[in-house]
Formats: structure tokens, sequence, C-alpha cells
């Protein structure tokens, strides 16, 4: 997770993360006992976040939403105003064989009538929010989706038809990372692995390039969402020109490839910390990604910051 602090006067920050699965006050309240300081949710941008623009362009059509935890990403989706949402989980209940394995067996989820229908309704687009949590399963659903005729989960398309329009539906990705840092002592896979999985899947069955837009950090429109939290947070003053004054941001966090490269590409000050991802065997910076600073941990950042500044 990055923090970002734009220095003037009491320093206001908003946290940035690749993360996500829940709604932005869910995850304000988790993050808030966590660190024992209260985080508003206008504070807080998941990778999903931006997504929610979306919504005007599907607001009426049918979204295929994968990843996180049972409902979860539904009730995101719900959130940030999308109406006709199905989730693998309510494909596998109503087609139980969508799976491979015979061992494996359709979770018990709650379908309301309207769910049922949504199922059976050509899918328009596919996002995913968060992680999967049942790769084989997923993978297949997606590939079913971007491969039917029309969008309908249980049709195919023939071969001539793969070759000449391979994709039938849109897909977006709110995650780009390939792997993320928890407790085990080396990264995991992330959402990005899930994505490159995908791709080359689809490339073996249609000969065809995987076409996706991709959120999260380093995207570009992940940093453009960020500056209007900022603004609202924090807002420019104008110049004599009418325009905003330019103003110094601070980004701080694990990730080279995320982090720092996002950070980077959209003009901000760029610090890495050692405590993630990032794992140098001394003080060196990364060779792709070269961070403004190379700091300890967090704690280290704000100082190096503020002492910058002062």
């Amino acid at each position: 997770m990055s923090i970002l602090l734009y220095v003037r006067n009491n320093v206001p920050y908003i946290f940035l993360t690749n993360g996500g699965g829940l709604k932005e006050t869910d995850k304000a309240e988790q993050l808030s006992k966590k660190i024992g300081v209260h985080i508003s949710p206008n504070q807080l941008i998941l990778s999903h976040s931006p997504m929610r623009e979306l919504a005007i362009k599907y607001e009426d059509s049918n979204m295929l939403v994968v990843g996180g935890n049972g409902s979860e990403c539904r009730h995101v989706a719900e959130h940030y105003g999308f109406k006709h949402i199905v989730t693998p989980e309510e494909v596998h209940a109503v087609f139980p064989s969508v799976c491979s394995s015979s061992a494996r067996e359709a979770r018990s989820v709650p379908l309301a009538e309207r769910y049922l229908q949504n199922v059976h309704r050509p899918v328009e687009a596919i996002m995913v929010f968060h992680d999967s949590v049942d790769w084989g399963r997923d993978l297949q659903i997606v590939i079913d989706a971007l491969t039917s005729r029309g969008g309908y989960l249980n049709s195919v398309k023939t071969q001539k038809e793969l070759h000449t329009t391979p994709q039938t539906v849109p897909l977006y990705f709110s995650n780009s990372d390939l792997v993320w840092s928890n407790e085990f002592p080396t990264p995991r896979f992330a959402q990005g692995t899930f994505r490159t999985c995908l791709e080359r899947i689809f490339e073996d069955m249609t000969g065809h390039k995987l076409q996706y837009t991709l959120y999260g950090k380093p995207m570009t429109t992940t940093y453009q969402y960020a500056e209007t939290v900022l603004n609202r947070i924090a807002p420019s003053h104008l110049g004599l020109d009418g325009k905003p004054k330019r103003r110094t941001v601070y980004a701080i966090g694990d990730n080279p490839y995320a982090d720092i490269a996002g950070a980077n590409g959209y003009g901000w000050q760029s610090l890495l910390v050692k405590t993630g991802v990032f794992q140098p065997e001394g003080d060196e910076n990364h060779h792709t990604h070269p961070a403004t600073a190379v700091v300890d941990d967090v704690e280290d950042a704000v100082r190096w910051i503020i002492s910058r500044e002062l």
C-alpha cells in the first residue's frame, strides 16, 4: 500500500492501494482499526475505485464480476451503481458441470430470482474486481464468456468464428500486480498473474491477443482519479494564470513495478520502502524503476519528506 502525502501545512494524505474486494467504507474501517488512526473513506482509493465511473456506461448491462470472497464484489459493484450482475459462484450453481473436475461441487449460494435471470442473460462486459479465490473455475468461466456467441455462457463460437471475431465482450482488470507481499517470506501471486494465465489460454484457443483495460497502479487513469481525490481534500490554490499551482506529491510504496513506476510516470516524487515486495541486499535503488529515495520503512519515509520540505 502507498501513502500519498501532499506537503502543505498539516500534510493531507490519502491511501492508494491495489488491494480491494470490498467497499471503501468497509476498508477504511478495517484500516482504521489496524493502524489505530481514523481513516475516512474519502481518503481511500482501492484498485477498483476508479471503475465506479464505468457504471455510467454499463448501468443497464449484464456484468460478470470476478474476484473476492462470496458476494463481496457483487456488493461493491452494486454500490457503484451496476444494476445487473452475475458472479462465477452463481454461474457454477446454475451450471454445476462448468468446472471440469468431477470432485468439484458447486458451492451453496443464495440465488434470488433476478440472479438466476442474470446467469441466463448474455454477459455484456467482464470486470475482475479482486483476486480470484478459485482460479480454475474463474479462468474457465471468463474464457466461456469471452469466446461465447453473443455473451451467452452456455454457447461457444466455431473455430472459424473465433478466428475472425475472437473476443465477444470487453474485459476490465482492477490490478496489474504480478505479486504482492504478506507475512510469507516471499511475494505471492496477485491479479496480474491471473491475467497472464488468461492471456495465454485465450491466445492458445483463438490465435489472437486478449484485449482488455487495466486499472490500478501504475496506470495513469488511477493516478488521475487519485488527483481528483487529493483536490477534494486539499484543493490546489490558483496561480495568477488561473490554473492550479504546482504542488509536490510524495508516494510511498514497496512495489517498484506498481508504486514507484506509477508515481514516477505521473510526475510525483517516489519513496521505496524495504518492508514488502522490494527486498534489496543493501541500500541500492531498483534497477528498472528507481525511486527518488530508498528508505527502511514508512516512518522513515515520512521523516525524509518532512526534512526535505522544512
